[in-house]
């Protein structure tokens, strides 16, 4: 999809995600991420609201524990 800002369409990014069987819950992801899209649940996980992450890894960089991960970029179209 383009519009009058990228008319060749977006550029495939990946996106954070954050693995539940290696996140502790400390919020680190959460601190530093630049566009506010990484909540907790009420259960506790952080998630990461795949809309709003524009890829800039600052999530992973900061997250000690390893649990953020970048997914391959998607084919938007």
């Amino acid at each position: 999809m383009s519009d009058q800002y990228r008319p060749f369409g977006r550029k495939a990014r990946q996106l954070a995600f954050i693995d539940h069987d290696w996140c502790i819950g400390c919020g680190y992801c959460a601190m530093f991420c630049i566009t506010k899209c990484i909540y907790q649940q009420p259960d506790g996980f952080w998630t990461v609201d795949q809309d709003h992450c524009i890829g800039c890894r600052s999530c992973k960089v900061n997250c000690f524990m390893g649990a953020v991960t970048m997914l391959p970029p998607k084919q938007e179209g």
